[in-house]
């Protein structure tokens, strides 16, 4: 999990979740009594104010002070796995052991995080977090049947979050269970960027009480194909083609790859490598000395190609769904082929070779 940056001191982690302990009970129970304007940041018309009520009604967050819940204030990896605990702890009907005068202070909430499944394996934990680690962790929390699914969004539908990025499962799992909606009319949901403890009281209220939890449809943007001019791997793709000669090729990649945009990375690797393999199959002729040979003009255009030209039309195709790729062995002479880190691990994508699918080893081709 990436490091995180930005210290905060642990007066100020301590003070921002001052909240009484939970009492144990089934599901949620209210543990706090809310007045209305308590909080002089939070106005009754406020757009967090329902869900910073719930979230402190329910004794997940509190406020900086008695009298200033601090909205726009950041939060610590800390803080979060506290909230996951008392989300958890609630739900579970469990009774968590708080250790006084501990250091660090949040000490036997990481305990009992590591003790009930609750994601908490942080390089540091007194730092600021981001949106991608704080849906990990809150959605760890709570099993998924407390968070059935309400919305119908499609896969790599949210525009900067992918289903395979290591944060993916949970943010997906939390958009279709109206928890969470995105930053914007696309749904976007900035996985870099940090959260204010407003976006979290949303979060958890939504969390808590199924009433906040929003119905929405988010499908998956018409596909955008990457323009030539900004293809990842432009300069190894072009080779000594012309830009003209670029365009042509690039054309015929386009119609290749246009009917795979809404597949999941994998199947878009499998779907090039069955289309490119075809063209070969249909009267492709190797070579390594004709004119553009190690091109995807030579491969798509001329119909003539070693490997390192099969590799290069591949990649065309690649880059124009956004995905980059390492071309193994450029400019050697040996067996070249395309490699594709997706959803986890390394694929090899490789018409000539025959071969389409997970590496078996680094840098390892499994029939060469």
């Amino acid at each position: 999990m990436k490091k995180l940056i930005a210290l905060l001191c642990a007066l100020a982690l301590a003070s921002s979740l001052c909240v009484p302990a939970l009492a144990a009970g089934p599901k949620f129970q209210k543990v706090n009594d809310y007045t209305p304007g308590q909080f002089s940041d939070i106005a009754a018309d406020a757009w967090c104010a329902d869900n910073v009520k719930t979230a402190f009604e329910y004794g997940i967050m509190g406020g900086k002070t008695a009298v200033y819940f601090d909205a726009n204030g950041s939060l610590t990896v800390a803080q979060t796995i506290v909230m996951a605990c008392r989300l958890h702890s609630q739900y579970h009907g469990k009774t968590m052991a708080l250790a006084e005068g501990v250091t660090p202070w949040y000490q036997s909430y990481l305990d009992y995080a590591k003790q009930n499944g609750i994601v908490c394996d942080f390089d540091s934990y007194d730092v600021s977090i981001d949106r991608a680690s704080f849906a990990v962790i809150l959605n760890s929390a709570l099993p998924a049947s407390a968070l059935p699914e309400i919305n119908d969004v499609e896969a790599d539908a949210i525009p900067d979050v992918k289903t395979g990025d290591w944060h993916g499962k949970a943010v997906y799992h939390l958009y279709r269970a109206g928890v969470l909606t995105g930053s914007d009319k696309k749904g976007s949901f900035a996985p870099n960027s940090s959260i204010s403890r407003g976006a979290a009281a949303a979060i958890i209220g939504r969390m808590v009480d199924s009433a906040l939890r929003k119905t929405f449809t988010l499908e998956k943007a018409p596909f955008e194909p990457v323009p030539m001019n900004q293809l990842a791997n432009l300069k190894s793709i072009q080779k000594k083609c012309t830009n003209v000669e670029l365009q042509a090729a690039y054309d015929v990649a386009l119609e290749i790859v246009t009917p795979l945009a809404k597949k999941s990375e994998k199947e878009q690797l499998q779907g090039i490598a069955k289309a490119l393999r075809a063209l070969f199959d249909q009267g492709m002729t190797y070579s390594t000395d004709t004119p553009h040979y190690n091109d995807p003009y030579g491969y798509f255009v001329l119909h003539t190609a070693s490997c390192a030209g099969c590799t290069r039309a591949t990649g065309l195709c690649l880059n124009i769904l956004g995905i980059t790729y390492e071309h193994v062995n450029e400019n050697q002479w040996g067996h070249q082929w395309c490699r594709v880190y997706v959803d986890g691990e390394y694929w090899i994508c490789d018409a000539y070779g025959l071969y389409c699918g997970a590496e078996p080893a680094p840098y390892q081709h499994p029939y060469l």
